[in-house]
């Protein structure tokens, strides 16, 4: 007997189907709630935007379905832009799988040999972390120190000046270098990206210019919600935690389940 025929011949079974896909469907932890609080979003780069992360914009109403610091705005070129404490940057992947999120500062996107010109800077309540895909390197910016031991970035030298970049923790040990040079700025990167690169002080940028990755965990604040099969948001205007249910219901703490 084929599916078509089960269907025909017995009714219940369908509706068994049909319940069975829909509960699916809305349970999907990913965030998958049709609820027109929980929208999904495409600023145009083909990355989605969905739970826990939402479209901030000028329209953007008083309260949101995602995680506070969550909310990404979208470029006039189409990219999804995450901001940080210490600078913004463009979102190049999201992976709802395995809870990444791949960021380039876009401060070095048009350079054609990148200055990092900060660190990279996490509020310790944000759920960020690094990824154990990254690798950090450090800068040494406008040196007055000149050794043949030592390999510059040739493209960020100027007016006997010298800069260098090194793997973090695989510095020159016989060179103080804080005391030589003007500035010291640690960037993150691909671990992957930096292997393949023959040498570090011209190969950097392409490191740089392909981004890293961040991970994000479940905010302390919304694990109820979720583990009751909401999704969290916020009320900006009254300041307070909202959670918005599989039935279309909102609620401030958590969604209440019917016992079995």
């Amino acid at each position: 007997m084929n599916f078509t025929t089960m269907l025909q011949l017995h009714p219940l079974f369908f509706l068994l189907v049909l319940s069975i896909f829909t509960t699916a469907v809305v349970s999907d932890p990913a965030g998958n709630l049709s609820s027109p609080y929980c929208p999904t979003y495409d600023c145009g780069n083909g990355v989605q935007i969905r739970y826990p992360f939402w479209r901030l914009d000028n329209t953007t109403s008083t309260q949101f379905c995602g995680y506070r610091d969550f909310g990404l705005t979208c470029s006039d070129s189409g990219e999804p832009i995450l901001t940080l404490p210490t600078d913004s940057y463009y979102v190049k992947n999201i992976s709802y799988d395995d809870y990444t999120l791949t960021l380039v500062d876009i401060d070095i996107v048009d350079q054609p040999c990148p200055r990092a010109r900060h660190n990279l800077s996490i509020n310790a309540n944000v759920p960020l972390s690094y990824s154990s895909k990254d690798l950090n390197l450090t800068f040494y910016f406008n040196c007055t120190s000149n050794s043949s031991s030592l390999e510059s970035i040739e493209c960020l030298g100027f007016s006997g000046m010298r800069s260098y970049v090194f793997i973090v923790g695989e510095e020159m040990e016989d060179f103080d270098l804080l005391e030589t040079c003007e500035e010291k700025v640690v960037a993150t990167v691909m671990e992957a990206e930096i292997i393949s690169v023959e040498n570090l002080s011209s190969g950097f940028g392409g490191a740089m210019k392909k981004g890293f990755v961040l991970d994000w965990r479940s905010l302390r604040d919304c694990g109820e919600c979720e583990a009751r099969d909401g999704l969290c948001g916020y009320n900006i205007a009254q300041r307070e935690d909202l959670c918005f249910c599989k039935d279309g219901s909102m609620s401030r703490g958590y969604c209440k389940v019917d016992p079995p």
